[in-house]
Parts: structure tokens; C-alpha cells; sequence
């Protein structure tokens, strides 16, 4: 590895975690039991695209060490639970460029969405057997529950994401050449 894109990827980790904690001082981004329109994703997604896919998903995994370490990441009832929650929907966010050969708007929009797909389906999971209120772990109530609280705050942050990321692309491709 280039020490500039070592550089680079610190660059990103940090910018994650300032955006994190810029994030929660914005209560109307955050939802009251937890998740977010998360905005530290941007210099993630980004890192992906600039970086390539294997760099990006080593980008999110230090974020989420940094944060962990840090207690941006506080919610810990097992092993499972935290995977689900944190790690995973962390290191997969920075595989958005693995579509992006061509470099194409079309190839960046899809890696997000499907990295948000993944993401938010992990989330999910974890909802509806880790968190689910009255209802019981796994059941329909569960699942519903889950769905309605974590996918609305997650497609937010996907057209966030597909609205952002393009934007900065374009500005760091100029930077760069």
C-alpha cells in the first residue's frame, strides 16, 4: 500500500468520525432509539470511489474501531446484536465502488444502493431478533417493527449518499488530476 493512500484513508477515518460527532449535535438526524441519517458515511462512500472497494471497506472498519473505541458505538447487548448493528453495516458501506469500472454515474449509484441495501438489511436483522420492543424476537410484530423504524432513516441516507458522493467525486476528481 502507497503511503499517499494511507494518508488518504486516515484523511477519511477522520472525517467520518468529525462528521459522526457533528451528527449528534443535529438531533433531527437522529432517531430517538438509536440510528441515523448518518452522514459519516459520505467520506466512507467517497474513500471507496477514490480508493477502490478493498480500501473503502478498510476505511468503514477503522471507522467503526475509531468510533467504537471513542463510544460512538455504545449499544452492545451480544456479539450477533454488534455485528449486525455496527460492524458489517460499517465495513460493507465501503464496498460502494465495486460496480464502479467505468466510471460512470450509473455504476456509482448502483454500488450505493446496493451497499445500502446490504447495510440496512443487516440493521434490519438485528431489529427483529435484538430489538424488538413488546413484540417476539423473529416474529411477524418484530419484523414489522423493524422495518418501519430502520427503513425509513436508511433510504434517507441512501438518496443522501446518491446526492453527495456524486458531488464530491466530481470536485476530488479535479483535485486529484
Amino acid at each position: 500500500m502507497k503511503t499517499k493512500d494511507l494518508v488518504f484513508m486516515g484523511l477519511y477515518v477522520a472525517l467520518a468520525i468529525a462528521l459522526d460527532y457533528f451528527k449528534e449535535m443535529l438531533p433531527f438526524l437522529n432517531m430517538a432509539n438509536g440510528g441515523s441519517i448518518n452522514i459519516a458515511l459520505i467520506p466512507v462512500v467517497v474513500a471507496s470511489f477514490h480508493l477502490g472497494a478493498l480500501k473503502g471497506m478498510i476505511v468503514g472498519a477503522l471507522w467503526w474501531l475509531v468510533s467504537s473505541l471513542l463510544g460512538l458505538n455504545n449499544s452492545i447487548l451480544n456479539v450477533a446484536q454488534y455485528l449486525l448493528d455496527y460492524v458489517i453495516p460499517s465495513v460493507v458501506i465501503g464496498a460502494a465502488s465495486i460496480f464502479y469500472r467505468k466510471h460512470t454515474s450509473l455504476e456509482a449509484l448502483l454500488g450505493i444502493a446496493l451497499t445500502m441495501f446490504i447495510r440496512t438489511a443487516s440493521i434490519i436483522i438485528s431489529g427483529a431478533f435484538f430489538w424488538p420492543g413488546d413484540a417476539a424476537a423473529g416474529s411477524l410484530a418484530a419484523w414489522v417493527g423493524s422495518l418501519s423504524y430502520n427503513l425509513p432513516y436508511s433510504i434517507a441516507t441512501m438518496v443522501m449518499l446518491m446526492i453527495v458522493v456524486p458531488l464530491i467525486m466530481i470536485r476530488l476528481k479535479k483535485a486529484i488530476d
